[in-house]
């Protein structure tokens, strides 16, 4: 199969889009928003269905806009304040008015979490005055699939299987992506730019706390060093501790995740800051880098047990500095085998400012990765579930998410729900 330019940037455009606030409670409120831009009447009560792992990334997370937290919550503000137009960002403009109404709601938001379906759910129920109107989102965050009035058929999922299993991306080849990176014009990549400076703008605004403050501070004390490595950590865990906190800033995501975004493209900008490396060949970089991590989530899929930070993005970040250093082929084959010999098991607890940790650690053994490629070490063949080429790499990795942690995932909600502030699952 040929892979055109127009495929790649197809799907580039496709996976990156800005967000304000972390990507599950924002696909709660935009769908709750689109149940309330179709319903007539006063509101009298919301159920709200949701798929185990986006349930998992809602429940604890910071709101744009709120000084609180909850699934519940999100869900209410997407009736009360949520613009259904303005897709990721359906929570820039959260009132204090608007966020009182949604605090009052809350106690008619009823929240259920459903372990028969195998991909991402949003299900809201609005009733009113005048109508019931029921919206549901399918597959990807922003994938509203139907609209319905009353009566409405319950969702019933088709029959499981591999929902990317015919995707025409995973045939697609190493030497294919990084091909198209050097020669698709400079001008079609330059919207990797405005995703670079918008992430960049949310890490400023970290530095300034928590997580970001500390790893600046350390890096001034000298206690981490000057180093590529301590630019893109220091970078990395000042915007998602931001993000995760819920401050009310625009973040460019990939494959449905601000914290992909952040890694993958603070990594390759931090990389580049410190090398003094130009900006064509930057760009070019963080193109390959968004089109491996592409490839890598549809085995592994939209969520899972694992932190895609590592996995996906953290190792699309490593190849892309491989590119950014001069390497071919081998040495990024060897980034890859670096990353999931090391940390192909760190598991998805949810969404919360803990992820800033898990940016910054997937992001600083991205470049270490890609320097030790360099070297020509790497994780051999065989090592665990590193497997040999591209594609046998991630058929592994898809093996142990979908069928080796199956119940993973269930078992997190349930312990995250022993401690959850926010206990509003029926």
């Amino acid at each position: 199969m040929t892979f055109t330019d127009e495929f790649f940037l197809s799907r580039m455009h496709g996976a990156i889009m800005p967000s304000t606030g972390c990507t599950e409670p924002v696909a709660i409120a935009l769908n709750t928003a689109t149940a309330r831009a179709n319903a007539k009447g006063e509101v009298l009560s919301l159920t709200l269905t949701l798929d185990n792992y986006l349930y998992k990334n809602a429940m604890g997370v910071g709101i744009p806009g709120a000084d609180e937290r909850g699934v519940a919550l999100c869900a209410a503000m997407g009736v009360t304040a949520g613009d259904a137009t303005a897709n990721m960002r359906v929570l820039d403009h959260v009132t204090p008015q608007a966020l009182a109404q949604a605090k009052a709601m809350v106690p008619n938001v009823h929240v259920r979490t459903r372990e028969d379906v195998h991909g991402l759910l949003v299900e809201s129920v609005l009733e009113t005055t005048e109508d019931t109107v029921r919206v549901l989102t399918l597959g990807s965050h922003t994938n509203i699939v139907r609209v319905d009035h009353a009566p409405f058929e319950a969702y019933m999922e088709s029959e499981e299987g591999d929902a990317y299993a015919d995707d025409p991306i995973r045939n697609c080849r190493l030497e294919d992506m990084i091909d198209f990176a050097r020669r698709v014009p400079l001008t079609e990549l330059m919207f990797l730019q405005e995703g670079i400076d918008m992430n960049l703008d949310v890490a400023r605004e970290g530095m300034k706390f928590g997580l970001g403050l500390a790893v600046r501070t350390l890096v001034e004390q000298g206690a981490i060093g000057d180093s590529p490595v301590a630019r893109v950590e220091e970078l990395c865990a000042a915007a998602s501790y931001a993000r995760m906190s819920g401050v009310s800033m625009p973040v460019m995501t990939a494959t449905g995740s601000g914290n992909q975004g952040i890694t993958l493209l603070l990594t390759i900008e931090g990389v580049a800051q410190s090398l003094k490396i130009d900006q064509e060949t930057k760009l070019r970089a963080a193109a390959l880098a968004n089109l491996v991590n592409i490839y890598v989530k549809t085995f592994t899929g939209t969520l899972s047990a694992v932190c895609a930070c590592g996995v996906a993005s953290g190792l699309g970040a490593s190849v892309g500095v491989v590119y950014m250093l001069g390497g071919g082929e081998q040495e990024m084959l060897y980034a890859m085998q670096n990353i999931l010999g090391s940390i192909c098991g760190m598991i998805c607890d949810g969404a919360k400012e803990g992820c800033a940790n898990k940016v910054q650690l997937s992001s600083g053994l991205a470049v270490k990765s890609a320097f030790l490629a360099m070297k020509g070490m790497s994780v051999k063949t065989g090592d665990g579930i590193v497997g040999r080429d591209l594609k046998s790499l991630f058929e592994n990795l898809g093996h142990l998410v979908r069928e080796g942690m199956e119940n993973t995932n269930s078992v997190i909600v349930e312990i995250m729900s022993k401690g959850s502030a926010c206990p509003e699952q029926a």
